[in-house]
């Protein structure tokens, strides 16, 4: 059929003017509203209504925000309806909000696993990593047809409905009343709860998609209507919730202070990305679980610096919270301690199964090394595994006796993407086909969980290798080996209905394995607290000649191999940060609300921090900013 009888079913009597145009796409955008409302209900799920004041809120801000988002597309709509035939409006209108009504189906289904919003950094990772990082099995991409071919439908149905018969023109003033007094009602309401620190309402806030609400903090108190004074310490709290960045970067803080060290040790680092802290056991990775008891430091209550690969790894290779990664991407500095092997003439192997494009591993942590494979070639992850694996044993079969220190990093993407080979052994009950849709507060997590198991269960033999390798070839003498992992992954452990990874801060998606293999250091398992920011300092103090510097002047952590009671720290995500404790999490957002819960994600028995962990978590994010330019 060819698109021009296809716009003959829109034709109608009455004549084509401007006006109608208008009249006409402002009710097809009007009629579009309960639908949004009625796919937002999931949003519903997720908002705490304590009391009816609350859900009288909440009531509100779905009606007014919800309302708004379908206004968006409506814009551009009314805008074509200025210059547009009827026929090819009304065709562009249906698909237009067929897309639009998508995109929020898909940001409920994608909050529901992550209790964050899409947003432009996940489009831009999606793209960038394709199937290296996201994988969809065929019954997500029929129900997504599905979905889009109904919506299609029944956006089509009320257009076409509108063409024939549509209310007075006087109801449609009417509408527009109703919608910004909804919006001015909401946005007052917040202001008010804000300046008052109800919490009540103010939590609410990160729920709801794009939804910037307003405040109006100075003036209330300049009026007198607001007592200046009341809750400080929420106060305190907020203004790690508004921190604003300075102009530079200043890193290091001073100048590093080295010299060359009596020997220079080989430094392997083998990260698995998702590898939970309790998968370091002999039922799932019994070759490193072998190789840890007998050889290394084992850190038992070790945590990593983000719930993902870009939190994650940043803390990892640069032992600074995740804030700082947009200026350390934009300048493309390295690492400190990356920058010191190169000054000591360290030969460098990156290895990665996963793309080191997104996250922008190849301007921050790798951007001063040549040479690295950006994207590795192989369709599934444990064959870009295999690759990676023996492509390091390659390259360790090629050196010479007279060969340069080298420093080597194995990223390992198997356990991410639940990945094994046709004919490796399952851990029964088995998860065949992962359907994410599937995921909710009843789902049995126990064959998804053997599938996890059973793709670790894979690495750790090619972590095996690599490591016989090592003693083989009598490496382990003089080389250094760090085994851990980006983040972790929840499979409603805390009875939260949450998935993955990403989406809190909680034990499951934090807490990683550390083992640490220091060539003449003694085996010992070490309970301490310690997390990602204290490897750069205990490789620069320890092996690369920097015992004079402080850690402080390149890191917010300490050397392992000094103890350190660590009160807090800071953790990151795609979209906000947190400052961790061991009883409480204190959880920023960038709309500058924050909530406060305990480590199991209920309720917190306190809502405030000590003064000495906000007056030093507040040094540390702005730390390394040049304050004077």
């Amino acid at each position: 059929m060819r698109v021009v009888n296809l716009l003959s079913w829109f034709r109608a009597t009455e004549p084509d003017t401007t006006k109608r145009r208008l009249g006409w796409t402002a009710w097809f955008v009007f009629a579009n509203v309960p639908v949004a409302w009625l796919i937002a209900i999931r949003f519903l799920n997720w908002m705490p209504v304590p009391d009816a004041t609350t859900g009288l809120y909440v009531g509100l801000v779905y009606i007014a925000q919800f309302t708004l988002l379908t206004w968006v597309p409506g814009l551009f709509l009314l805008a074509l309806a200025l210059i547009m035939p009827r026929r090819w409006l009304i065709l562009v209108s249906i698909i237009v909000v067929t897309l639009a009504q998508a995109l929020l189906i898909t940001d409920t289904l994608f909050y529901s696993l992550y209790r964050y919003h899409l947003s432009g950094f996940m489009f831009e990772a999606f793209v960038k990593a394709g199937d290296h990082t996201f994988q969809f099995s065929w019954q997500i991409w029929l129900t997504a047809a599905i979905t889009l071919f109904t919506l299609s439908l029944v956006e089509a149905t009320i257009a076409i409905g509108l063409t024939r018969k549509r209310p007075r023109v006087r109801w449609l003033g009417a509408a527009f009343v109703a919608f910004f007094s909804t919006q001015l009602a909401a946005h007052s309401w917040h202001a008010w709860a804000d300046a008052t620190y109800d919490t009540r309402i103010t939590s609410l806030t990160r729920h709801v998609p794009l939804y910037y609400p307003a405040t109006a903090n100075r003036f209330l108190h300049g009026q007198g209507w607001v007592r200046a004074q009341a809750s400080r310490k929420e106060n305190q709290v907020r203004e790690l919730t508004s921190f604003r960045t300075g102009d530079g970067l200043n890193y290091p803080t001073r100048p590093l202070a080295c010299q060359p060290p009596q020997t220079r040790p080989n430094v392997l680092m083998i990260a698995v990305d998702t590898l939970r802290a309790d998968m370091l056991d002999p039922r799932w990775m019994p070759n490193v679980s072998e190789f840890a008891d007998e050889t290394s430091q084992i850190f038992t209550d070790h945590y990593s610096g983000g719930n993902s690969t870009k939190a994650g790894g940043f803390s990892l290779f640069y032992g600074l919270p995740p804030t700082y990664w947009d200026i350390f991407e934009t300048t493309q500095t390295p690492p400190a301690w990356i920058a010191r092997l190169q000054e000591l003439n360290y030969e460098t192997k990156i290895l990665s199964a996963g793309t080191l494009i997104s996250p922008a591993l190849h301007r921050t942590a790798f951007a001063s090394i040549d040479g690295i494979r950006l994207t590795p070639p192989g369709e599934e992850a444990w064959q870009r595994d295999q690759l990676i694996t023996n492509d390091w044993l390659n390259f360790t079969a090629q050196r010479g006796a007279d060969a340069k220190p080298f420093f080597g990093f194995l990223f390992y993407m198997s356990v991410h993407g639940y990945s094994v080979p046709p004919d490796f052994p399952r851990i029964e009950p088995y998860w065949e086909t992962i359907n994410h849709l599937a995921l909710d507060q009843e789902f049995d997590p126990t064959p998804y969980f053997n599938r996890y198991k059973t793709a670790t269960r894979y690495v750790d033999q090619l972590i095996g290798r690599v490591l016989n390798d090592l003693k083989q070839r009598k490496l382990l003498n003089n080389t250094i080996v760090i085994l851990t992992s980006d983040h972790g992954e929840e499979f409603n452990d805390n009875g939260k209905n949450y998935w993955g990874h990403g989406s809190n801060y909680s034990d499951a998606q934090l807490k990683v394995p550390m083992v640490l293999y220091w060539p003449g250091k003694p085996p010992a398992r070490i309970t301490q607290r310690t997390s990602h920011a204290d490897i750069p300092p205990t490789l620069m103090q320890s092996a690369l000649g920097c015992p004079r510097t402080p850690a402080s002047a390149y890191s917010i952590g300490s050397n392992l191999f000094i103890p350190d009671n660590k009160e807090w720290m800071i953790a990151g995500s795609y979209t906000n940060y947190a400052i961790v404790t061991k009883k409480q999490l204190v959880v920023t957002y960038p709309t500058g609300q924050y909530e406060v819960v305990d480590k199991f994600l209920g309720p917190s028995e306190s809502r405030f921090l000590s003064e000495s962990t906000l007056k030093d978590s507040h040094e540390a994010l702005s730390r390394f900013y040049n304050k004077n330019r």
